[in-house]
């Protein structure tokens, strides 16, 4: 056969193909039982007419009633192609018709909430979405499209109702994101000076999750805000035992807590027993800061490069010559050590601190919530950027 004929059969061919993938198997035997009409709007479709493929498959739906599910194949395929409105057409056309059996309306009815919640249209999403919640096939689907469109209002009390709702394993996985809805209350009750409310609605997050960090660096809030500084150092220094990594969110608060009982003391020791088990630069900093106010500058000066021998990293070898910046004479300043630090600033801030650990996500900065993938608490610090230290 002529290539140039091969050519000319292939876009016929992925037609054929693809009309038999979307279309039951079990509802057809062959292309030939299909009405005419669809392979002309499959034409239409292939010669980039989607306007008037759309008119042709909506008036054959009112002249064939085994055709339904083709319609819910094509207005898919119209809504991941981004064409939202068109898919939304053929899906209201389908709910419209009162002939549809309970099963067949509750997959119509499901498509069109998906056309409204991807064009953004929420307030009609989620009256079908509520609606498909009475559908024991629908209900976990349902229910996860409704906590996004809660999500992302802000509805922290509808989010949890739904949240609740998603039942089998899929459920267990919510009770972290619940506890973050939770600490989502505290914060505004907080932000208004409610702080009973605020701590009824953090220990119904501990109830979800015992181990919520967020809930943890609250609660430790809420009792030094009341003056209770012991308390709140207690709350705070929980971490050390089973979230290590976490001490560097809340050094400056338990540093806060010891000044205000005056008892530099216990801060000491807090801070060098951190570094033991986590050399975050933010704990080594508060360490040598504390030293150079105790003992003066020049011997946080030596405990700083102690530290950094013994936990080689970019950020600590930062702290170190950005300290020689400010101790080094004028002309030391004009030169090496200013020079060196600026590099080593520009390095460190570009870096990225923090990853989720479910989409990959990159920032300086914790977020409670990870802004690409909008998944809750799955963003953490990563180690520092070590350096190799070889001795000579």
């Amino acid at each position: 056969m002529d290539p140039v004929w091969l050519l000319l059969l292939l876009p016929v061919a992925a037609a054929g193909g693809w009309l038999m993938a979307v279309y039951d198997r079990r509802s057809v035997k062959n292309l030939q039982e299909l009405p005419d009409a669809y392979f002309k709007g499959l034409s239409f479709l292939l010669n980039e007419e989607p306007d008037k493929a759309l008119k042709v498959f909506l008036e054959v739906v009112e002249v064939d009633k085994e055709t339904v599910e083709m319609h819910m194949a094509l207005g898919n395929l119209f809504r991941r192609r981004g064409e939202v409105e068109r898919a939304t057409l053929i899906h209201q056309n389908l709910v419209a018709r009162s002939d549809l059996d309970g099963g067949l309306r509750c997959l119509a009815l499901f498509e069109l909430a998906q056309d409204y919640f991807k064009a953004g249209l929420y307030d009609r999403a989620e009256n079908l979405f509520l609606e498909l919640r009475q559908s024991d096939d629908y209900r976990n689907q349902a229910n996860k499209f409704l906590l996004q469109i809660y999500d992302q209002e802000k509805e922290w009390k509808k989010a949890i109702s739904v949240a609740e709702g998603i039942t089998g394993t899929d459920g267990d996985e919510y009770a972290r994101t619940i506890a973050h809805f939770y600490c989502e209350l505290a914060e505004l009750e907080i932000s208004a000076g409610n702080n009973t409310a605020a701590e009824a609605y953090l220990e119904s997050a501990f109830r979800k999750d015992a181990k919520c960090i967020r809930a943890v660096i609250q609660s430790g809030r809420l009792a030094s805000m009341r003056g209770n500084h012991t308390n709140a150092i207690a709350i705070w220094r929980g971490l050390e035992f089973w979230a290590p990594a976490a001490l560097g969110e809340v050094v400056g608060h338990i540093s806060n807590s010891y000044l205000e009982l005056n008892d530099r003391r216990s801060l000491k020791k807090f801070l060098q027993s951190s570094i033991e088990i986590n050399p975050d630069p933010r704990i080594i900093g508060m360490l040598v800061e504390l030293t150079g106010r105790e003992k003066g500058g020049v011997e946080g000066d030596r405990l700083l490069l102690s530290l950094v021998q013994k936990y080689p990293s970019l950020e600590n070898l930062y702290q170190l010559v950005n300290s020689k910046t400010k101790t080094s004479s004028v002309e030391e300043k004009d030169n090496d050590y200013t020079l060196l630090a600026g590099l080593l600033s520009g390095l460190v801030e570009s870096g990225r601190q923090y990853n989720c650990r479910q989409c990959g996500f990159q920032s300086n900065a914790l977020h409670w919530q990870c802004p690409g993938c909008k998944g809750w608490g799955t963003v953490q610090r990563q180690p520092g950027t070590r350096l190799s230290v070889s001795a000579n």
